[in-house]
């Protein structure tokens, strides 16, 4: 139970992907956005599986600074996606900017803030409770659907907010303000993962 607890409570907090699955909602179904949802899921589900098998936190903490870099790069790069997108209130035009299987799993393959579920499951609580071989596999595949599930509630969430919204000018500023969002997300993440890091002290 205490692994339920903690994997939903770190998972359902607002970050990145769950803004992305906020403001995705907003402008379309949430049925449009669910290659983004899947590859949310498949991309903590390898987080998983590597570090449960592997158990070399080591490695993983050595690679953190990489991936935080790479993942702050794809998400100012997303955040300008948003920003950009067309906005339109007819039912027939669907906006151009669209969130698909791609975007969720590089964006959560490159977010460093998995290892904050991953690493205490995986190496402290799944050992705890003899959980090893298919059981680990079941129990990632589970974690990792709840973790697909987060951004597909926000998306919810944000299509009934924009049922209620009728002007073009609000739904334009939602975009902005959730791209202005993702930057500080990116700039966060650089600063708390990079910035601070052996590797950039050397390269500084």
């Amino acid at each position: 139970m205490e692994i339920v607890l903690y994997a939903f409570t770190v998972m359902y907090t607002p970050g990145p992907v769950n803004l992305l699955g906020l403001n995705a909602g907003l402008t379309r179904p949430p049925r449009e956005s669910l290659g983004f949802f899947l590859g949310v899921a498949l991309a903590m589900f390898v987080w998983f599986v590597v570090i449960g098998f592997a158990g070399q936190l080591f490695v993983v903490q050595r690679m953190l600074p990489y991936i935080a870099f790479a993942g702050s790069a794809y998400i100012l790069y997303l955040a300008f996606k948003v920003f950009r997108a067309p906005v339109s209130l007819d039912a027939q035009a669907a906006p151009a900017a669209r969130l698909v299987f791609r975007d969720g799993f590089l964006m959560q393959l490159l977010n460093p803030k998995n290892s904050l579920v991953v690493i205490p499951i995986a190496t402290v609580m799944f050992p705890g409770r003899g959980i090893a071989g298919g059981e680990l596999l079941a129990c990632s595949a589970a974690i990792a659907l709840g973790g697909g599930g987060a951004p597909a509630l926000y998306a919810m969430a944000g299509h009934l907010i924009g049922q209620r919204i009728a002007r073009v000018e609000v739904f334009r500023l939602c975009h902005r303000l959730m791209a202005l969002l993702l930057v500080v997300v990116a700039i966060l993440m650089f600063r708390d993962y990079v910035w601070y890091s052996d590797v950039w002290a050397v390269l500084r």
